[in-house]
């Protein structure tokens, strides 16, 4: 095993916080050695250090992307904790198709998607599938209410690049369709090829992949109707926490929602929004925006 200086630790976490905003506490060295070892051997460095220079000289940023996949947790898996889909299918999903109707009924040209819903660490994909699969299901049971999957999209996104590949192939293993996902969406919603099981490509193509760190603007995406962003926040510190909320407030629209991660809260971060609960799911709603 090599070593990890105090020196070394020290530096590597003061990059890491610069270029993606996760705060690893000085207790988790063991977790940076144990996660970067292999890099450091993969790269043929001989210590931390010299894997460092490596990844700071690196203008192609190959380095940079593995250690950012490497130190970020990609823990997914499909309809992860339940009950947050249950809230987006029986409560949101209405509040969407409601201003959709209200939408087509002003006339005029309608630039589609008509309501847009990103899911802002989007990890190897489970979660904006997940989505898919509940708005395609939703659209096609109203669509007798003229509301149709094409005036939904969704928007993935992720600061790893290997992990964004991964997601937008659509592929996934017996074992990662287990986690979550049951018997009846996935032979309806997948395709056994060898190994893998693909996704359909009319879900497929309803989620957009784009790779963004939340630490930087992302106000280029344009505007949401409604924002994921689970099991994100309790990586970044207090000041990073606030200012991602504040932007998330800035791009969401009517009806302005935000689900977070079951132990996440904005309590002390933001009072731009209201906390909204629907069965065992509490989400948030931007203050100002009208009711659908």
């Amino acid at each position: 095993m090599l070593e990890l200086t105090q020196k070394e630790f020290d530096g590597l976490r003061i990059y890491i916080r610069n270029i993606c905003g996760v705060a690893i506490p000085d207790t988790k060295s063991y977790l940076v050695q144990q996660r970067l070892e292999p890099l450091v051997k993969a790269s043929g460095s001989s210590t931390f250090t010299e894997f460092y220079q490596k990844v700071i000289s690196d203008r192609g940023s190959l380095y940079r992307d593995s250690l950012i996949t490497a130190i970020t947790t990609n823990e997914t898996f499909f309809f992860r904790d339940g009950h947050p889909f249950v809230a987006f299918e029986k409560t949101v999903l209405p509040m969407l198709g409601a201003l959709i109707k209200q939408k087509k009924a002003k006339g005029g040209v309608l630039k589609r998607p008509l309501v847009r819903i990103w899911c802002a660490a989007s990890s190897t994909g489970q979660e904006p599938y997940t989505l898919a699969m509940l708005v395609y299901e939703y659209a096609r049971a109203n669509a007798f209410q003229n509301i149709d999957v094409e005036d939904f999209g969704i928007l993935a996104s992720d600061i790893s690049p290997p992990v964004l590949l991964k997601a937008k192939a659509g592929e996934f293993t017996e074992a990662e369709l287990a986690r979550g996902l049951s018997v009846e969406r996935k032979k309806k919603y997948f395709t056994r090829l060898g190994e893998v099981w693909k996704i359909h490509d009319y879900l497929r193509t309803l989620v957009e992949y784009r790779r963004v760190n939340l630490i930087e603007a992302f106000g280029f995406l344009g505007t949401f109707e409604v924002v994921f962003c689970r099991n994100v926040l309790i990586y970044f510190n207090l000041e990073t926490k606030r200012k991602i909320i504040e932007k998330f407030r800035a791009v969401l629209t009517e009806p302005g929602i935000l689900f977070l991660g079951s132990s996440e809260n904005l309590y002390g971060l933001s009072d731009g929004f209201d906390s909204q609960q629907t069965g065992l799911t509490v989400y948030y709603r931007k203050k100002g925006v009208s009711a659908c």
